[in-house]
């Protein structure tokens, strides 16, 4: 139990948080440390060079002529009076000869360096680190070549122990290496603290999602108001849970609304064939009857195919056979599909003509969904009156109409006539023989295409349904 309970530590962001934390201050403080160490290290080499240099001009500038008297004197009178930087001279001839030295020039003596001296002899300053073997000790040694009267005579020698240098460096590692325990743990600390502190809206976000369930799906998650990405993530799952509410109830609804409208013809074949059973009959009342429960069995396989539709509405219609064609091509197909039916009903159905016309969708859904809304119009336009079919361009638009002048759809209706099942007048539906899935179709097909379907119409003076599409999907 321990073991998982510590691999789930281990697992957790705020500890990941933590750890990433710690290892960018660490790197940070390597680099940084790093740079001022080498920083240090280069200043205090510059000193020193520049004390060797000034230490040659302090010998070398009380000395108007050059004799071996003067230059010891001003080399034991510039070594001896040092406590810290700790110089060291001495003084070489052409010969590589020693002809003055300081106490202490090195011990063991070093060893004259004929590549120094080569240089030197060009008439260059060289200015060198000498660790001798066998000894921790190092110097910084200067080789300065002396002329007189044009001609060079000696090589003047001067070098620095670097203990002081050395331990400079040491100290401010030393710091550093102090340093870096305490903030080791400085930075778990605050990391940890941080990192909780922010992740705290996460924890609410977890327990208020375990508390949401079928049975209370309008619940949301409080507003966290950090102004950061957990804040989007609320209202995100905020929307989602909107989204899936909303589902929820409409396939509640629909498994309702569905179970009510088959009970009715379901009832009606189960009448019919007890009636057929009930006593023997005449071959024409059994053709009346059977016939009879034929209508019903159509008019029940048209609303299970429509529900069908609407759940693959549902799960956004599976894919749009996408196509380009001409929409006054398709408007006189609906044309000529629906004319025997108007000429039934004695109703004037015309389409007007318009400019070609491409659009980019599914033909066949977007000719179901125009086939219910005119179907619609012409069965509740009274005999003697007028649908017309039309359409127009608006910029990458283009918006369909069909306008018919029949008996008006009331305004507290408008916005339940695209819900499913839905009937204004029942009465006249039992007479149509529709299921009140027409139009909720329309409108998910319609949706699918990225347009809009709206409506427009008043009692007795009619309607007018517009479907507005975009030319390209």
């Amino acid at each position: 139990m321990y073991s998982k309970n510590k691999i789930k530590f281990f697992k957790k962001i705020g500890f990941k948080i933590t750890l990433w934390y710690l290892l960018s201050v660490l790197i940070i403080i390597g680099i940084v440390g790093s740079y001022l160490y080498y920083s240090l290290d280069l200043k205090l080499n510059r000193q020193v060079n520049t004390l060797l240099k000034d230490q040659v001009e302090d010998i070398l500038h009380p000395t108007k002529k050059l004799n071996l008297n003067d230059l010891n004197t001003a080399i034991k009178r510039e070594t001896s009076y040092r406590k810290i930087h700790k110089i060291s001279a001495r003084l070489i001839d052409t010969e590589k000869k020693v002809v003055v030295t300081s106490p202490n020039f090195f011990d063991p003596p070093l060893t004259i360096s004929s590549k120094s001296i080569a240089a030197a002899q060009n008439g260059n300053e060289i200015i060198e680190t000498i660790r001798i073997k066998n000894n921790n000790n190092c110097y910084r040694l200067l080789t300065k070549p002396i002329e007189y009267d044009g001609s060079l005579k000696y090589f003047l020698q001067i070098a620095i122990y670097l203990e002081d240098t050395y331990k400079t460096l040491d100290h401010f590692k030393q710091r550093i290496l102090i340093l870096i325990p305490g903030v080791i743990v400085i930075t778990i600390i605050g990391g940890w603290f941080i990192s909780r502190k922010s992740l705290a809206p996460i924890n609410h976000i977890i327990n208020s999602s375990k508390s949401i369930t079928s049975e209370n799906l309008d619940a949301r998650l409080n507003p966290v108001h950090t102004g950061d990405e957990l804040e989007q993530l609320t209202k995100t799952i905020n929307l989602m849970l909107e989204r899936i509410e909303k589902s929820f109830k409409k396939n509640v609804q629909f498994t309702s609304d569905a179970s009510h409208e088959l009970r009715t013809p379901i009832t009606g074949l189960k009448a019919g064939t007890e009636v057929i059973l009930s006593k023997g009959r005449s071959a024409e009342e059994y053709r009346e009857l059977h016939e009879n429960n034929l209508i019903v069995f159509e008019g029940l396989t048209r609303m299970i195919d429509d529900m069908f539709l609407l759940s693959r509405s549902d799960s956004s219609l599976g894919e749009l056979k996408s196509s380009t064609f001409l929409l006054n091509g398709l408007l006189n197909e609906l044309h000529a599909t629906f004319s025997l039916l108007s000429e039934l009903k004695n109703i004037n159905f015309t389409v007007k003509s318009s400019n070609p016309v491409k659009i980019c969708g599914d033909r066949a859904l977007l000719k179901r969904s125009l086939s219910n809304i005119i179907d619609n119009s012409i069965k509740y336009t009274p005999s003697g009156r007028n649908v017309c079919l039309y359409f127009e361009e608006k910029n990458d638009n283009v918006a369909i109409y069909v306008e018919d002048n029949g008996t008006g759809i009331s305004d507290k209706y408008k916005d339940r006539i695209f819900d499913r099942f839905f009937r204004v007048d029942l009465s006249r539906t039992r007479w149509t023989g529709g299921a009140g899935l027409g139009l909720s179709i329309c409108k998910d097909i319609i949706d699918f295409h990225h347009g809009k379907i709206e409506v427009k119409s008043k009692i007795g003076e009619g309607s007018t349904f517009i479907v507005t599409l975009p030319k390209k999907q």
